[in-house]
């Protein structure tokens, strides 16, 4: 019996000798296993950090590049980022970078006709046109006209507005924005019956421009029929406001002088002629006829 206990005792000893030696060894191993663990949140710290200083690095590099444009090393693709600052309106920041361009290159063709509409859209009209007419015997003829045409149109002088822009429009019978300004400005004359084919022709040229849409909606307002003006607003995709706005320029334009004088057309009638009291009743009255219709 006392053999037994002792055999028991001893290999209980051993038993726990073998479970301190486990637990030790589970201690290093759990000691090990923290310490990897820290070394790897360490690790995933510093990698969060470093991602963190290259993503910021990125947004600061993108930024610069927005704010500098990448011209690279040749003078067109400078151009085209000049060219693309102005069509978001850009105008102010565009002369300086032409500025810039004609340092490190002489001055172009070009870089010419981008100043001139920059000046124009910066109310620099006397230097835009100047320009503009230095441009007209070379390739940039058509665009240099119509830039006068729009400088002869915010001085109120349509006529010649008309004059510029026909010219252009013999050399560039396809450009969709000229054709629109021509039709605008024949409005604001008494040959305003004459803006429906320029206007067509830019509306189907660019189908999308809101501008274009609206300006030919105008031309039926004041010189096509309700249900022509409901059709066209309806497969333009006009929305209430668009529509709004469209019908108040009417009332606007067709209380001008120029406008007061030329032919009419009531109701999809032929046009006719009338005095200004008469006139302005009528038109009023088929200003309202296309609003109820709309």
């Amino acid at each position: 019996m006392k053999a037994i206990a002792l055999k028991l005792f001893y290999m209980l000893g051993l038993t726990g000798l073998v479970m301190s030696m486990s637990a030790c060894s589970s201690t290093a191993v759990g000691m090990g296993a923290m310490g990897a663990v820290a070394e790897a949140v360490s690790a995933g710290s510093y990698s969060k950090e470093s991602r963190r200083r290259a993503e910021l690095h990125s947004d600061m590099q993108a930024y610069e590049d927005a704010q500098t444009p990448q011209h690279g090393e040749n003078e067109a693709s400078y151009l085209n980022v000049v060219e693309q600052m102005q069509k978001q309106g850009l105008w102010f920041a565009s002369l300086a970078h032409l500025d810039a361009l004609e340092v490190r290159w002489k001055a172009s063709e070009r870089s010419q006709l981008l100043r001139a509409d920059a000046l124009r859209q910066t109310g620099q009209k006397e230097n835009s046109a100047v320009l503009y007419r230095q441009l007209l015997g070379g390739t940039s003829a058509a665009r240099a006209l119509h830039g006068l045409g729009l400088i002869a149109a915010v001085d109120g002088q349509f006529e010649s507005a008309v004059s510029q822009m026909q010219a252009a429009q013999k050399m560039a019978p396809t450009d969709a924005l000229l054709l629109n300004d021509l039709g605008f400005a024949l409005l604001h004359t008494a040959r305003g019956v004459e803006a429906g084919l320029p206007f067509k022709q830019a509306a189907q040229l660019q189908p999308q421009n809101t501008r274009i849409q609206s300006n030919l909606a105008l031309y039926l307002v004041l010189f096509g029929s309700p249900s022509e003006v409901l059709a066209w607003m309806n497969q333009a995709g006009m929305g209430t406001e668009q529509r709004m706005r469209v019908l108040e320029q009417a009332r606007v334009l067709g209380g001008q002088s120029e406008a007061a004088n030329r032919p009419i057309q009531v109701l999809g009638s032929a046009p006719q002629t009338a005095a200004e009291g008469v006139r302005a009743l009528i038109f009023e009255k088929q200003l309202a006829s296309t609003a109820t219709a709309l």
